[in-house]
């Protein structure tokens, strides 16, 4: 899909909900007239239409800053700070100017490792150029990225090859280990599991060193067991975009294991996961209760 054609579905998309809010507004009308005040229908019509109203033109504005601590041993001696960056989706419904927002906003959180997730573009890997800031991000101790499902839909490599020019390491199926003061930590990368072809279990030289591993999706999870690794960091759920209070996602999940991976820390085998809510959308440009999110993981060796 190129940046024309996904443009012209975010206008269809714009014209349906403006439609959706139309109908909304006609209906609380003809509630109101009726009786010179408003049913209880009318009353569900108005929240309806407050919701379309903020998650269409407010929410989207929001970027989340999602802080988390995890000591991979019982008595850290050194921490590093992970800011971890997922599914832009450029080419979709954000421009140009978000992706420098976020990373803007990446950059002051000084991380000392700076990781990317994956599902840098929505469908073109020339859309890849629109989140060309993230290259201005600096990190004390390395950039590191893998793939994501939607960059394996054109010219994976292209995408590869641009983010290395870009100054990040690609971690797919490898690892590398990052000392801070006197402590060591060791950090793996995933192929995507939908499209390529993960290293299970992940590449740990040791059980004394803390092991921390990235995978876009949440998935992956289920083909370890405890003591492959200490941690994962994954994305591609965007969280569900769309939320509701106590009901939680309004879309289906795109993982096997469902709304149990949605967003947020999560344990499961045995292991800690942290998932991303992503910084953009796909499918449609909306979000409620669910905004973009850039996640900082204090780290504890």
């Amino acid at each position: 899909m190129d940046c024309s054609k996904a443009q012209k579905i975010g206008r269809i998309y714009d014209y349906l909900t403006a439609a959706l809010a139309l109908i909304a507004l006609v209906i609380i009308y003809i509630d109101w007239r009726a009786d010179s005040h408003m049913s209880a229908i009318g009353y569900l019509f108005v929240i309806g239409l407050v919701l379309i109203i903020y998650g269409v033109f407010f929410e989207p504005r929001r970027l989340s800053i999602r802080h988390y601590k995890e000591k991979l041993v019982k008595d850290p001696k050194s921490w590093i700070r992970i800011v971890f960056l997922s599914d832009f989706h450029a080419g979709g419904f954000r421009p140009k100017g978000w992706y420098e927002r976020v990373a803007a906003e990446a950059q002051s959180l000084d991380p000392d490792v700076f990781i990317l997730g994956g599902d840098y573009v929505e469908e073109s890997a020339s859309a890849i150029q629109e989140i060309k800031a993230i290259s201005k991000v600096t990190a004390h101790l390395g950039k590191y990225f893998v793939l994501g499902n939607h960059d394996f839909l054109d010219r994976p490599q292209f995408i590869r090859e641009t983010l290395s020019n870009w100054g990040l390491v690609d971690l797919t199926n490898a690892h590398v280990t990052i000392r801070k003061g006197e402590r060591d930590v060791q950090l793996s990368a995933l192929d995507d599991h939908w499209h390529g072809r993960p290293l299970i279990p992940p590449l740990r030289v040791s059980d004394e060193i803390p092991h921390i591993t990235v995978a876009h999706e949440p998935d992956a999870i289920l083909d370890f067991k405890t003591g492959d690794t200490d941690l994962i960091l994954a994305g591609h759920t965007h969280g569900g975009q769309i939320r509701l209070p106590l009901i939680g996602s309004l879309a289906p999940i795109p993982a096997k294991l469902g709304r149990k991976v949605s967003r947020r820390r999560k344990f499961i085998n045995g292991t800690p996961m942290i998932i991303s809510q992503g910084c953009g959308e796909t499918d449609f440009g909306a979000r409620l209760f669910c905004p973009a999110q850039i996640v900082v993981v204090e780290i504890g060796i």
